[in-house]
């Protein structure tokens, strides 16, 4: 009964702890897309989520941490975390035989990764020009898309021809540009595109700029 009870406990806690992770980064995601990097401090923050400015440091440690957080929780998904490379769409890309078809999967797929995490991505990006901590946060984030992105050009390389003119590199880097957090944000944000108009044009650009057309 004791042990019995002492899982309950434990059990308790660790949903209080998860509930209240849950908390501030909802409410630091709140605060940075309103006020900025800079703008947003731990107090604020901290107020919103309801918790003692001493909790989030004791969760988070750090402001550049807790932004990171922010972001990876909105690229894996709040309900159950996962990353893009363990994700059905991800492996249906790899599965398809055609590189412009498996190129369209992956951009329907990572869509709306970009939806939930570009504003923040672009609030980190602004912040990383004047911060040198905020930078090596960014720089890691920008290591992992890029390793991600790296691994899609290769698989469409190996299934279809890229454009003469393209390495595997260069593709790669055609990739980040366009499909990319600076542009969701500019077509949607700034220029009233809504997200589906902006998936259907990467899902016919994309393929005409990375690939040789498919033989008729």
């Amino acid at each position: 009964m004791e042990l019995e009870m002492s899982g309950v406990k434990g059990g308790t806690r660790r949903d209080k702890a998860r509930a209240t992770r849950r908390r501030i980064i909802d409410a630091a995601r709140d605060e940075f897309a309103e006020r900025g990097f800079h703008g947003a401090t731990i107090a604020s923050i901290a107020a919103r989520a309801g918790v003692a400015p001493q909790t989030v440091y004791f969760v988070f440690h750090t402001k550049p941490e807790l932004i990171s957080a922010v972001i990876d929780d909105s690229v894996m998904g709040e309900k159950t975390p996962v990353p893009p490379e363990h994700t059905a769409w991800w492996a249906a890309m790899e599965a398809e035989p055609r590189a412009d078809e498996a190129l369209r999967i992956f951009v329907r797929g990572s869509a709306p990764l970009f939806a939930r995490a570009s504003a923040i991505s672009e609030v980190l990006r602004a912040a990383a020009l004047t911060d040198d901590e905020v930078r090596g946060t960014h720089e890691a984030h920008e290591v992992l898309r890029h390793a991600a992105f790296r691994q899609v050009v290769a698989g469409l390389a190996d299934k279809g021809r890229l454009r003469p003119w393209l390495t595997i590199d260069t593709a790669t880097d055609v990739l980040l540009a366009i499909h990319g957090d600076a542009t969701y944000q500019y077509l949607t944000a700034s220029r009233g595109w809504t997200h589906d108009q902006l998936v259907d044009w990467l899902c016919l650009a994309l393929p005409d700029l990375v690939l040789e057309p498919p033989p008729t």
